[in-house]
């Protein structure tokens, strides 16, 4: 993978919302989608989370699933994607409002730390998502006994546990076509689960980009009234990520930076 963090920002925000429009499944308890664009505002204002987003993902669900909850703080996850300190922090100032189960905030880290390696493109992504994670190793045996989807159904919704494994599945679903976003996400939606999309989705976006989702995909959603205001809102909470104090003043237009790797710690 070469593509500018721009390009894998947007892919991996707009990703799980393109998937949702195209595949049309159940939504989830959380309404991730209005919790993300709270999250990316607060981050362009202060680079931090408010306490009134924090009492919207409270009021939302207290008993919200892990997938629910990484699909709310993607924004986040991105934002702070290479500094696990400062994603706790936020975490924390969220669990001040709500009881969160301690699963919920392991898997959030979890999360953030493979968007950290798809970022960086890594060789051999899986093997090192396996070196802190020794459980999803179980993917990796699904993949070399090339077992399919139908497989994959069958087992997992024969104990009705789709939402408690959805990370081990939507790895499955990238991972197997890792360079093919469409193909990736048309897998997932054969388990019709919005926590398996939704987080296949940011996955392959952030792993590929924005410019490779299908045109007719991304064509689909720009048609959506708030499509230009979240672009220019995920545009923006890059630029402030990149160190840039006043996004909306950049002379120079997005599109023409490419910034692979930046340590906050320096910012």
């Amino acid at each position: 993978m070469n593509q500018s963090l721009l390009n894998c920002c947007r892919g991996m925000l707009l990703g799980a919302t393109i998937s949702q429009e195209i595949i049309n499944q159940k939504e989830t308890v959380l309404n991730w989608q209005v919790i993300n664009q709270k999250i990316i505002i607060d981050l362009i204002n202060k680079e931090t989370i408010s306490s009134e987003t924090c009492q919207a993902i409270a009021s939302e669900d207290e008993q919200i699933s892990s997938g629910e909850f990484i699909l709310g703080i993607l924004p986040l996850i991105f934002f702070f994607h290479e500094t696990e300190y400062l994603f706790s922090e936020q975490l924390e100032k969220i669990e001040r409002y709500m009881d969160i189960n301690s699963q919920v905030i392991e898997e959030a880290m979890l999360f953030r730390r493979i968007i950290d390696l798809t970022f960086k493109g890594q060789d051999n992504l899986l093997k090192n998502i396996f070196n802190f994670s020794p459980p999803l190793e179980q993917i990796q045996t699904f993949l070399e006994n090339h077992t399919s989807l139908t497989q994959l159904k069958k087992k997992f919704k024969q104990n009705n546990n789709l939402d408690q494994h959805y990370l081990r599945l939507s790895l499955y679903c990238f991972y197997r076509t890792p360079n093919n976003f469409k193909l990736s996400i048309l897998q997932a939606s054969q388990f019709n689960n919005p926590l398996i999309l939704g987080i296949t989705a940011s996955l392959s976006g952030a792993y590929n980009g924005y410019n490779d989702i299908p045109i007719p995909w991304r064509f689909m959603i720009t048609q959506k009234k708030d499509y230009e205001r979240l672009y220019q809102q995920i545009s923006q909470l890059w630029a402030k990520w990149a160190g840039v104090a006043q996004p909306l003043k950049m002379i120079i237009p997005l599109e023409n930076q490419t910034i692979n790797s930046v340590n906050m710690n320096n910012r």
